[in-house]
């Protein structure tokens, strides 16, 4: 019997990244609970670094990869890029009666990216939104990375176009090790160039008709 490979750092940060989104989500849309607001109003104002705010510790690191967790006193680039995702997924859910978190290829940033560009064609004819686009995958530090990673997740918001928010978490890490950003960039590119065509709902993935 053949054993899997083991994952890699990203594939196992996106794994858990994809759980723990998805255990938040559904607390956050259960009207029977309190408890899912509560969290994601703690992680939009848990601060720009992980581990920042006792409130999301256990939300944060409980179940957090061994291998992943930093051994000094600022964070790992894991750690960070789990941070960023959660908080940038409490920002996109709020007051979002559907989910905005969904697995899945075809929930890509390039391809949520280039949905939103065609809604907004007529108002943005200068392309600001791939311009920001492509201030992501070239920031040079994760501060840019959070800075342009929140400005495309506001507006994805605007719109209810979800994302998979472990993908994006992978993504996040892979930026910054300089040996792994490129295949990241090329992701984002050929999610953006091939994405579907304009629908009447860009979110439901059953009425979209590849270009």
């Amino acid at each position: 019997m053949n054993e899997s490979p083991p994952a890699s750092p990203g594939q196992a940060l996106g794994r858990f990244v994809d759980r723990r989104i998805t255990e938040l989500q559904r607390a956050y849309l259960d009207p029977t609970r309190s408890d899912g607001r509560a969290h994601l109003a703690q992680l939009r104002h848990a601060g720009p670094e992980a581990g920042g705010s006792p409130d999301t510790w256990l939300i944060e690191f409980e179940g957090f990869p061994e291998a992943l967790i930093g051994r000094g006193d600022a964070p790992s680039q894991a750690e960070r890029s789990a941070h960023l995702a959660f908080m940038l997924f409490a920002v996109h859910q709020q007051a979002k009666p559907d989910p905005m978190h969904r697995p899945g290829t075809q929930f890509g940033l390039g391809r949520a990216v280039a949905l939103l560009q065609r809604q907004a064609a007529n108002s943005d004819p200068l392309g600001k939104l791939p311009t920001r686009f492509a201030a992501l995958g070239t920031a040079s530090d994760f501060h840019e990375i959070s800075h342009y990673a929140r400005q495309l997740i506001t507006q994805l918001r605007a719109v209810s176009l979800p994302l998979d928010y472990g993908t994006l978490a992978k993504q996040l890490y892979c930026l910054q090790v300089p040996s792994l950003a490129d295949g990241v960039r090329l992701a984002w590119g050929r999610d953006f160039a091939q994405a579907p065509t304009a629908t009447t709902d860009p979110s439901n993935p059953s009425t979209q008709k590849e270009a």
